[in-house]
């Protein structure tokens, strides 16, 4: 009897520690996931590196903001249609969506695309539309890292930005 015992007391202790141990798995992936979710709300990453695709989308008014979230994925302009959602809900564009058909382009995040479908279009000072490519002509250059776009404006004596790019620590490769 006694040999009993023991060994009952041992498969019990062991059968505790494994369901600690998958309780603590589950609760880690679970912690790791809704992070990577918290994150990628605020990081406000586009679907595509541009110039991306144009995509037309038609949002009606009978469409609420889960709908448009999820056929903004299913035509490709967003990964995930339940993070697009959130940052719907979360957007001070929120109650201004407009019905109508859009040409939208992939490469857009997604405060491009709820500015698109409430009608916002930013403005420069002297009161022209910004959608006008401002880099061409301009004595500006373009520099690519990865999938961000930097535009470094040439020195106030008309000198190259490269040299003190290059002090900084950082390379600086031509655009075409």
């Amino acid at each position: 009897m006694e040999a009993k015992k023991i060994v009952g007391a041992f498969v019990g202790m062991v059968l505790r520690v494994i369901i600690a141990i998958v309780v603590l798995y589950y609760l880690y992936h679970t912690a790791i996931n809704a992070y990577n979710f918290g994150y990628r709300i605020f990081a406000d990453l586009p679907c595509a590196i541009a110039p991306g695709r144009d995509i037309q989308v038609t949002v009606t008014d009978a469409m609420d903001n889960k709908e448009i979230a999820k056929e903004f994925e299913n035509v490709g302009l967003v990964e995930d249609w339940k993070l697009f959602w959130v940052q719907i809900l979360l957007s001070e564009y929120k109650d201004d969506i407009r019905s109508g058909t859009y040409t939208l382009n992939n490469s857009m995040n997604s405060e491009e695309l709820l500015a698109s479908l409430a009608g916002v279009t930013e403005e420069n000072d002297d009161g022209t539309d910004s959608t006008q490519d401002s880099s061409e002509g301009s004595g500006e250059e373009t520099i690519m890292n990865n999938t961000d776009d930097v535009v470094i404006p040439e020195n106030e004596d008309g000198s190259d930005s490269e040299s003190t790019l290059e002090e900084d620590g950082y390379s600086v490769e031509e655009s075409e």
